[in-house]
């Protein structure tokens, strides 16, 4: 299927391109392919933030190891 034209909003889309539904209204025409679940997945998960929450842990740990390079910490 190369394009598909959606009714509603009169607007011609490529399903393979907009995870087999129109950008705009969501309808799906029949024989469209689907996202794979994986990717559906991978949609729902806020990147920014994660990606946020793993440079924030790896400022705390960059920071523990000069600490302690620097005789900052307490010695065992």
């Amino acid at each position: 299927m190369r394009a598909a034209y959606c009714e509603l909003d009169k607007w011609r889309f490529d399903p393979r391109y907009t995870q087999g539904t129109c950008p705009i209204c969501g309808w799906a025409p029949e024989g469209a392919p689907k996202a794979p679940r994986w990717l559906a997945i991978a949609n729902r998960v806020d990147w920014e933030l994660l990606g946020l929450f793993l440079l924030a842990d790896a400022l705390i740990v960059f920071g523990l190891v000069v600490a302690h390079a620097a005789g900052l910490l307490p010695a065992r």
